[in-house]
This record gives C-alpha cells, structure tokens and sequence, in this order.
C-alpha cells in the first residue's frame, strides 16, 4: 500500500464517473457514439493512480525502502492529478525558459458563436485553422500599432473546452506579448503597446 498515492477512487468526481460512465457511453452510442479521444479520456482517466491497474515498485539500494508507485493517465482534460501537474510544469517552463523579461503580457480571449461549438469540438484541424487566423490577425494589429510592419509578437494559446458550468465550450486563451520585437541593425528593439480602448480590441475580432 502506498502511502503517497493521490487515491482518486475517493474523490466525488471518480465516483461519478464510475456510477454514470457506463450508461452516459451507452446512451451516446445510441445516438452515434463519442469521439475516440472522449472515450480514451475517461478510460484512461479511470485507471489513473490505481495500484490494481498498473504500478511500478521502486526500492532504495541504500536503506531498501520501497514505495509502488501508480501509472497515471497523463490526459489533458479533466484529471485534476495530471493536469495540475502539467499546469506546474508548463508555468514553470514558460517563465523561466521562454517568456522574454521585458515583455509585458496580455491575455487575450477569443470565443466562437454557439452553432460552432459542437463542430468545433470534434473538428480539430478547422480549430487548428482559425486559432492560426486568430494569432495573425493580433499580430497583424500589433505590428501596425507600433508602426513595425516587420515587427514580430509572440504567443502562447491554450485551448479550453468547456465553460465554467463544464457546458461544451471551446474557447482560446492566447497569452500574447504585449507589443512588437523589431530588427535594428543585428539588434531586437521591443517596442511596447499603449493602452488598448474598447473599440480598438474590438477591431481585431
């Protein structure tokens, strides 16, 4: 027994969904069934951190304690163990390895009219498309608004899937540089962005 597992069989959200996975997938297949990388999430999610499902012993060769240690899912939707993982390592890595120092940043949110959305949601490469789109027209914005047309942001997007309610929901968080990076010579000028009005966001969309 390991006495540092996270035990998610004793969560509220694992017991839900061991009670209703089973008849949900079911019903859905009645009705065309789910995408694979649905069903693969709450497969796998439903083996993460169980013993009975997988696990490794690992020993000290100096004192000979051991611990087993569980396989995990690793998946990128709703497991709170893995993605609070990923959440720590990505922030660790952005901030320490890629995001520049003197760069302010602003979040910018782009969300997509409600007929999109369950089309969307199964269709990756068309989101894949119009995130490309998005990111081109903020860096189009801030390049003219530092008078740069060479001028080059940067970005980071994260896509979310669902809403606060866990409604379906698939919406884009882009962490953009606030401003451009522009050449001088062998030299990088960053030249920051002015405060944005409300009207001028509203001409990126």
């Amino acid at each position: 027994r390991s006495r540092f597992r996270h035990r998610p069989e004793d969560t509220a959200l694992y017991q839900a969904v061991t009670e209703h996975w089973p008849a949900f997938r079911e019903r859905a297949e009645a009705q065309g069934g789910l995408p694979r990388f649905v069903v693969k999430e709450f497969e796998e999610y439903l083996d993460c951190g169980r013993l009975d499902r997988g696990c490794l012993r690992l020993e000290c060769r100096e004192c000979g304690y051991s611990e087993l240690v569980a396989f995990s899912c690793k998946q990128r939707g709703f497991c709170p163990s893995c993605i609070g993982r990923r959440m720590c390592a990505t922030a660790a890595n952005m901030i320490e390895h890629v995001l520049p120092r003197e760069a302010a940043l602003r979040q910018w949110v782009l969300t997509f009219p409600f007929p999109w959305r369950a089309v969307l949601a199964r269709d990756g490469a068309l989101l894949g498309a119009l995130t490309r789109i998005f990111l081109e027209s903020v860096q189009t914005f801030y390049a003219k608004r530092a008078d740069a047309p060479d001028g080059k942001t940067g970005a980071f997007t994260v896509i979310q899937r669902t809403s606060s309610d866990v409604r379906l929901h698939p919406h884009l968080h882009a962490l953009v540089l606030d401003g451009v990076y522009r050449e001088e010579g062998t030299s990088l000028l960053w030249s920051p962005a002015r405060h944005l009005q409300t009207r001028q966001v509203g001409e990126v969309l």
